[in-house]
Order: C-alpha cells, then sequence, then structure tokens
C-alpha cells in the first residue's frame, strides 16, 4: 500500500521500481533477452531512465550554427519515404492500420516553419528506459494503464515511430556505428495482447525495427531481476 493508502499507478513509478539500481548480473541479462546477439559485459552497459539524449545533445552542442539543418537533413536521408509507408500500412483485412496523415505528417519540410516543428519534435522526445553498449541503443517504452501516445499536431505523429527517428537521428549525429533495439514493457493479459495489435507495435515489427519478442510483460522484467539477484 502507498503513502496516505494510496497505491501509485504512474507508470514512471513503475519504471523506477524495475528498471532503477539493477544488478551487473540482471542488466546483462535483460540485454541478452532483448537482443540474443549480444555479448557486452556488465561493465559495458549504461541505462538511464526518462532520457532526453537529443535535447541534451543539443544543448552541448548548441554552438553548431547548422545542427537543425543537420536533423533536417538526416530525417531526408533515413526516412524520407516514412509518410509513404505510414500511409501505406494494412492491417491483414486490408483496412488502414493508421488514420490519413495530415499534410505536415511524416513529410520531410521544406519551409522554415515545419523545418523547425520537426527539429523540436526530435528535440523534445523522451525515452522511459534507455540502455546502451557499445553496439546497441536500447529504446523502451514503459506502459501501464495508458495507451501509447499519438499526437496529430506533429510531424513524428506516433510515438514509437518518433523515438525510434529520434534515436536513429542521434546516433548519426553522434557518429557512433549502433544498432537501434526498441523495446516496450507493458501488463500482462489483455493489456500485452492490445499492445501486440496496436498499430505502432505492428508497424514497428513490419519495418524489422522492432522485433515481435520485444513486447515484454512487468512480471518479465520482476523476473529476469529476481533470478540475477
Amino acid at each position: 500500500m502507498g503513502i496516505l493508502g494510496i497505491n501509485n499507478r504512474t507508470e514512471n513509478w513503475k519504471t523506477v521500481q524495475h528498471f532503477h539500481g539493477l544488478s551487473d548480473a540482471a542488466k546483462v541479462a535483460l540485454v541478452r533477452r532483448l537482443e540474443p546477439d549480444e555479448t557486452a559485459t556488465a561493465k559495458e552497459i549504461r541505462i538511464e531512465l526518462f532520457w532526453c539524449g537529443m535535447r541534451d545533445y543539443v544543448y552541448v552542442e548548441r554552438r553548431r550554427q547548422n545542427l537543425d539543418d543537420l536533423v533536417v537533413r538526416l530525417y531526408e536521408r533515413n526516412f524520407a519515404s516514412l509518410r509513404g509507408k505510414i500511409e501505406g500500412s494494412r492491417r491483414k483485412s486490408g483496412k488502414p492500420r493508421f488514420r490519413k496523415p495530415k499534410d505536415h505528417n511524416y513529410a520531410v519540410p521544406v519551409s522554415p516553419p515545419k523545418r523547425k516543428s520537426l527539429v523540436d519534435n526530435v528535440k523534445n522526445t523522451e525515452v522511459d528506459i534507455v540502455m546502451a553498449t557499445p553496439d546497441c541503443l536500447f529504446v523502451g517504452e514503459a506502459k501501464d494503464e495508458s495507451d501509447l501516445g499519438r499526437k496529430g499536431s506533429l510531424v513524428l505523429v506516433h510515438q514509437l515511430v518518433r523515438q525510434y527517428v529520434t534515436a536513429t537521428i542521434l546516433v548519426h549525429l553522434s557518429r557512433r556505428p549502433m544498432r537501434i533495439v526498441p523495446f516496450v514493457v507493458t501488463e500482462s493479459g489483455k493489456k500485452l495482447k492490445s499492445m501486440r495489435k496496436a498499430g505502432q507495435v505492428a508497424f514497428m515489427i513490419e519495418q524489422e525495427w522492432l522485433r515481435k519478442d520485444n513486447v515484454l510483460t512487468w512480471g518479465e522484467v520482476k523476473d529476469i531481476r529476481d533470478r540475477a539477484q
């Protein structure tokens, strides 16, 4: 029971409970659960929670006059076809997986206001759980009762896609040849089934950006942690 007899139902608190203070063995076990070929040792694994990597990178590199232009160019180089993929994504029934994008959604921006909008989306992206090894950047989204975020006012509408785009751009800016390994943590039972069917998750799997097995439950994370104690 929580403070004043009230259970804390926030995803942030649950994330801290499960991922803060992982033992060395638990870090290694979790990394290898998400990426079976990973061989990093505990000393090579770093973990941070509620990570705003692009925001903090921009702060350090703020004197680079062309940084915003670099972000846009990297988006164009790596994701010029993303809008078409979003529009063309279909369920097994043949129905569109996503609502029809607005004109600015996922489009390669041309005008200064739209370029600024894209850059702001990337700068303000937060990731719940990030782990890094010499070869991989693990990007994790924690969910409990809420669904995956979707904001049609943004260029990068969908939460998981936005995180993947941001991580990819940041890896290029940092000149680190790392693979991006997304994962999701959610409740078991109906929530797990619902998450696996979610449009964003299905799209990420379709693009081979997310492994189907990397939709985990809180129980799995707890088991990994407990076994490694």
